[in-house]
């Protein structure tokens, strides 16, 4: 059966090449003299030799950048290393930084791998296994090593999938080795490991040739069906680089002139319609945000690398990609959990747009030398003009993605930087979360207040569902009822859509409003929103605001990152109680009727993994206007000192003492400072003179006003 599936492979390959092709007339030569065992050596080393076109790594740069990654990247070439001997034992751990569905337990085969195995009730696990990102790793272990272990492995397992594995008749996805997406990576993942490989002696010229067949298969594979759905979804971009791929990698390939054609009209048609006016890609997830940038990426290096031309609509899409990766980033370089997305750090992503753009923004968010995925990516000339590359501060700090609805105030570039994002946008499709009003809180360094990640895309456990809900996030809630519905995995009932957002910067300020219509579908409509001040550098007031005509509950969720912490029934002061960490304080400025309640969750960083966090929750019931404002005060290492917090009352211009429900205020005094601010808040906009104030001897007038003492010295601002 093997030898008479590699004669199918044989007797194909020639017919799928322009033969008369400069520099394959050897090649033709022996096919015309029937040498077919000599046309298969010349033509794998015509592959060897020939200069163009030019893939990530020219053989004669593969030793530079062995020796660059060994100085520079000693922890990921042992990870590289440590995959590699696994692979070899056929035992197979996901753990690289954007696999997209990591694992926590390795899996291993003692005889044929089963190409089919699904592990612990979850089809990723397949799935990730047959994307063969881990024939990389053993193409780089064989060239940092020289040990042949490694290429005769990736040559074993190669065979043993395309043998086991035949091309369906058209696409589906009723199999675990052939979804469209799995061919994509499977390309880009071969076509690298093969550029470590093609010179070792047991990657014999008829399986040289039966790989070129195969990935021809998938060519076609991909170029066969492209639906408006591929040109809306992150897979239809995984797809096309692929085909890109192959398409400059195979020009020899009588069907390339083809590919090529659809993947400039996919391209196009991939970025204009997936990459938002604000450079967010719509899924709403940065995980998947940057699976797409970095499929982006790696079209435009093979693009420049062989001096080829893209269209302008797509280069500034991709670059707006890299610039919201840029602002959306925590200080710690992270991207949010936002979504279905883990906690992983973007500086590889960044490093590679700045080589691509040449920008030296885009340098400063990358990493201080170029890292080991970019070093095989760019190779010497890469690393070279990286290291000479300035670095630029970006231009703004804190940043708003309005169209998309995701917001961040930032104190300052510095990884000590405060940091708050906010989120007030539409859901994203199936990896979105029922997170509308969410925040999420970094400051010294620290992960404070954050979203609680994806775990995993299987319904088998509860706790996939769980992590999706509304009550997963730093929100709020009306009568425990969802305002967005969860049903599974993948789908929703009743969405909530944004219905109002403001955002205003200034140097000692950031302000931001957001509210949604996840809960006009009850019998008595309630109206929620969030507002959010940021008071530079030192804290913010989150004010929440419910509008009903009857009663109703009222509720907020708060999830800190693993840590300890404490909570004080007394004055519903919350704080984490991190010993040399940074920690951050939640003081509330109205106590009456409020009950505050601290319980146990957890937390996934990433896909798979699971640890224990805490939450608090505050709760209030009321009808008409209800507010909750809490102080949210970060705390460097080693700080104890918290704010004075007090309510302020607030007068009518005539004297009498307004209602809370109508205008509210609050005094903060910094400890051990001589500063103090008072924040009033109106819960309808001023619209006659009865609207004007009296706050602490102040006359106001303004819908949210700003009130700061420093040194006897009195300012008014009108925030809004």
């Amino acid at each position: 059966m093997k030898a008479n599936n590699q004669a199918q492979y044989e007797d194909r390959l020639f017919d799928l090449l322009n033969l008369d092709d400069e520099g394959l007339e050897m090649v033709k030569k022996a096919i015309l003299q029937n040498q077919l065992d000599d046309a298969f050596a010349v033509l794998k080393q015509y592959f060897i030799e020939r200069t163009s076109p030019r893939m990530y790594l020219q053989k004669e740069e593969i030793p530079q950048v062995c020796g660059y990654v060994h100085v520079h990247c000693s922890d990921e070439v042992q990870e590289v290393l440590q995959t590699a001997d696994e692979v070899v034992s056929q035992t197979f751990l996901f753990r690289f930084q954007w696999d997209m569905e990591r694992t926590r337990v390795p899996v291993s085969f003692d005889q044929l791998i089963d190409w089919n195995h699904i592990q612990g009730n979850d089809v990723e696990w397949a799935y990730m296994l047959n994307r063969h990102r881990y024939w990389i790793a053993l193409g780089q272990a064989y060239q940092l090593t020289g040990d042949v272990k490694y290429a005769s492995t990736f040559c074993l397992q190669l065979e043993d999938w395309i043998d086991r594995n035949p091309v369906p008749s058209e696409q589906t996805r009723s199999t675990l080795t052939w979804r469209s997406i799995e061919a994509g990576l499977r390309c880009s993942n071969w076509i690298k490991a093969l550029s470590y490989l093609i010179e070792s002696q047991v990657m014999t010229p008829r399986l040289f040739a039966k790989m070129l067949v195969s990935l021809h298969e998938h060519a076609e594979y991909l170029a066969s069906s492209f639906t408006g759905w591929s040109n809306i979804s992150n897979w239809g971009v995984i797809e096309t680089s692929g085909l890109f791929q192959m398409s400059v990698f195979v020009p020899e390939f009588k069907r390339t002139l083809h590919w090529q054609q659809l993947t400039a009209e996919r391209l196009r048609e991939t970025s204009r319609l997936q990459v938002m006016k604000d450079g967010i890609h719509w899924e709403q997830s940065p995980t998947y945000h940057h699976e797409v940038l970095n499929c982006f990426l790696d079209i435009m290096t093979l693009a420049q690398k062989n001096k080829m031309t893209m269209e302008a609509s797509f280069t500034r899409s991709v670059k707006s990609m890299a610039a919201a990766s840029l602002y959306w980033a925590r200080p710690d370089h992270r991207q949010v959990m936002l979504g279905d997305s883990d906690n992983n750090d973007i500086r590889s992503v960044m490093t590679a747009a700045a080589i691509i753009f040449k920008d030296p923004v885009f340098r400063f968010a990358g990493w201080e030398k170029v890292d080991f995925d970019q070093a095989w990516n760019f190779g010497p000339e890469g690393i070279r003009y990286y290291e000479d590359c300035p670095v630029q501060i970006p231009p703004q700090q804190s940043y708003a993605f309005e169209h998309s609805g995701h917001y961040v105030m930032r104190s300052g570039w510095e990884e000590q930087a405060l940091y708050l994002y906010f989120r007030c946008g539409p859901l994203g499709g199936g990896h979105g979360h029922a997170d509308m009003l969410h925040i999420d809180i970094h400051a010294y360094g620290k992960d404070l207040l954050t979203d609680l990640g994806r775990y995993n895309y299987s319904d088998h456990t509860p706790l996939r569902k769980q992590l999706k809900h509304c009550s997963s996030h730093n929100t709020t809630v009306v009568d425990d009822i969802e305002f967005t519905e969860v049903i599974d995995t993948w789908q929703f009932g009743r969405i909530a859509s944004r219905t109002g957002t403001e955002w205003i910067s200034e140097p000692n300020f950031d302000y931001v409003s957001g509210s949604h219509d996840g809960y006009i579908h009850l019998d008595d409509p309630v109206y929620p929103s969030r507002s959010i001040i940021f008071v530079k550098p030192y804290f913010w007031l989150v004010v929440d605001c419910f509008r009903s005509q009857n009663e109703h509950t009222f509720k907020q969720f708060f999830h800190f990152a693993p840590g300890q912490l404490s909570l004080s029934q007394e004055t519903g002061i919350c704080r984490t109680t991190n010993e040399n960490d940074a920690n951050l304080c939640i003081i509330p400025i109205q106590t009456a009727g409020l009950k505050a309640e601290q319980s146990e969750g957890v937390i996934s960083y990433e896909y798979n993994l699971v640890e224990p966090n805490q939450y608090v929750t505050y709760e209030r019931t009321g009808s008409g206007t209800t507010s909750m404002m809490q102080v949210l005060y970060p705390l460097r290492a080693g700080e104890t000192s918290i704010p004075i917090v007090e309510k302020v009352p607030v007068y009518l211009y005539t004297g009498e003492l307004a209602e809370d429900n109508s205008v509210e205020a609050c005094r903060i005094v910094i400890p051990h400072s001589t500063e103090q601010y008072i924040i009033v808040v109106c819960h309808r906009a001023p619209s006659s003179h009865i609207d004007s104030y009296m706050v602490d001897g102040t006359q106001i007038f303004g819908e949210v006003v700003l009130i700061s003492l420093k040194d006897k010295v009195k300012e008014i601002t009108v925030i809004k």
